[in-house]
């Protein structure tokens, strides 16, 4: 039996991908909407992915249900609020430490495309030390050159070329290892920033993105987590769970490119099918 989800307060465009037996199921999360409050109270909710109340300490939404019980619902990964794509949850904290314990290993898959600046060909593994720090408040990442520095974490990223426009091109990104802003940061510091990114990206592109037809296009970050897969022991068996985030379509809207299967609901891109929002 599925896990129920019809009694979720789900924030506005955020919509349910796919869901397991087991309690574990993939939410769409659009950009400008928090994975969780950072705060306690419906009020901080209102732009989180959930209209619920939130546990910081706990990692979980707690929802009351259609009898009037109220539920936990534990965020298993976090996309930065800009950020669009798959979030995975689940309905039972079993179910919630089981995977948790797969994303700090190696039995989570992740796929992201991003538009960046610049020509993007080829492919490459980009390996990099990444340091916080806290500027004026506010939270940053950089990159730097060797691990010896307190507090550097290794990060690695698999980058594939998927498509190329006139001066932008879109780059298909697997993450080996999951820092803070892992991707914004590398793209930037390996001279491909994303698109839209108001921390890491070039001021000038993002000043000519503000002044886009697309109205989708003026505000985002070009950043989408399409794909995930995680495997996990179950009730003495092998559990693996997939959930696919569509494209969106003004990622090839900005390419400036004419979809001719949009009506089909999918397009090649490069090596890579593709699946676009209608």
């Amino acid at each position: 039996m599925l896990p129920e989800t019809d009694f979720l307060p789900l924030n506005k465009n955020v919509r349910l991908l796919a869901a397991d037996p087991c309690g574990i199921f993939a939410l769409e999360k659009p950009a400008g909407i928090m994975t969780h409050p950072n705060a306690p109270g419906l009020a901080a909710a209102k732009s989180a992915m959930l209209v619920a109340d939130y546990s910081l300490k706990n990692e979980c939404y707690f929802v009351r249900d259609p009898e009037g019980k109220v539920r936990k619902i534990f965020v298993l990964n976090r996309l930065d609020s800009p950020t669009s794509g798959v979030v995975l949850c689940a309905d039972n904290e079993r179910v919630a430490r089981l995977a948790r314990e797969a994303f700090s290993g190696t039995e989570v898959k992740k796929t992201y495309f991003a538009l960046v600046l610049g020509a993007f060909t080829g492919k490459t593994l980009w390996q990099d030390f990444l340091i916080k720090e806290n500027r004026n408040g506010n939270l940053q990442v950089r990159a730097v050159p060797h691990g010896k520095l307190r507090g550097a974490q290794f990060a690695e990223t698999a980058a594939e070329a998927a498509r190329r426009g006139s001066h932008y091109s879109l780059v298909k990104l697997s993450p080996h290892t999951g820092r803070t802003h892992q991707l914004r940061v590398q793209c930037a510091a390996h001279n491909f920033p994303i698109l839209g990114d108001k921390a890491y990206g070039d001021f000038s592109a993002n000043k000519k993105m503000t002044e886009s037809p697309f109205s989708e296009a003026r505000s985002r970050l070009f950043l989408h987590a399409a794909y995930t897969e995680i495997a996990f022991p179950w009730k003495g068996q092998k559990t693996v769970f997939r959930a696919e985030s569509p494209l969106p379509a003004v990622f090839e809207q900005v390419l400036g490119n004419e979809i001719a299967e949009a009506a089909a609901g999918e397009t090649r891109i490069g090596r890579f099918s593709v699946r676009l929002r209608k």
